[in-house]
């Protein structure tokens, strides 16, 4: 490197006699070192993109490419079939309870009321490994290589459409425990922004510690609280 700083320096180092009449004095400066891109031939330019390209980003990352393809993430048309018997009341029917797919049932939501929803609140499943994550209709157990990665792009998928939903003073609130919480949250900064979190919200689901832990008592849940536009959404506060 020739770089007349950087050579200073070198010679300063190759002395190794301290002698206060022949001593440099050197100024921390900050060197570009900076490739120049205008010297890079097309090929050079193609290359160093490429590698760009490759390197990982901040933020989170899971094998989305070596899990095996949801099935329910699908291009099919969606449309709801009117059961009169489970229904109440006249039309127009001033809410809706929707059996299937859950994201199915987000699609069809898209086409009916994208950013016209107040407020989401999802239970998703906690991924625990003990029978409550379906993938593909199989559980996901606790010895799957790819069982967050699993998870992550099941609940992307999903809160990606709920985001679609969402007004523009809207806010979603998101259950979760200790399993998946610290995956949950750069998730949530990834599909709702970082800039749009509100809060997390720590609430006991039991009073009584249990002595059987072998570490500490579970005792705590979690729910992540992210609004469409954290300036325009304001809670109703109870009177």
């Amino acid at each position: 490197m020739d770089h007349p700083l950087v050579q200073r320096m070198a010679t300063a180092c190759r002395n190794r006699r301290y002698d206060p009449e022949n001593t440099a004095f050197l100024r921390i400066n900050s060197i570009n070192m900076a490739d120049n891109y205008d010297d890079y031939s097309r090929e050079e330019l193609i290359r160093e993109l490429r590698l760009r390209d490759r390197r990982p980003r901040f933020g989170l990352v899971w094998e989305r490419k070596e899990i095996e393809h949801e099935k329910a993430v699908n291009d099919d048309f969606i449309a709801l079939d009117f059961d009169p018997a489970l229904s109440c009341g006249e039309a127009p029917y001033r809410n809706l309870i929707i059996e299937g797919d859950n994201f199915d049932a987000l699609r069809y939501l898209r086409m009916t009321h994208a950013g016209k929803i107040k407020c989401i609140y999802i239970d998703p499943p906690y991924n625990t490994g003990n029978r409550d994550f379906i993938y593909n209709d199989r559980f996901v157990d606790k010895e799957d290589a790819y069982r967050h990665s699993k998870w992550l792009e099941f609940m992307y998928r999903r809160l990606q459409l709920a985001r679609e939903l969402l007004a523009e003073d809207g806010v979603i609130f998101v259950s979760i425990d200790d399993n998946e919480v610290f995956n949950l949250a750069p998730l949530m900064n990834q599909v709702f922004g970082e800039l749009n979190f509100i809060a997390t919200v720590i609430w006991q689901k039991v009073f009584s510690p249990k002595n059987t832990a072998m570490h500490f008592s579970d005792d705590h849940e979690y729910v992540l609280v992210y609004a469409i536009n954290r300036d325009v959404w304001r809670p109703n506060a109870i009177p």
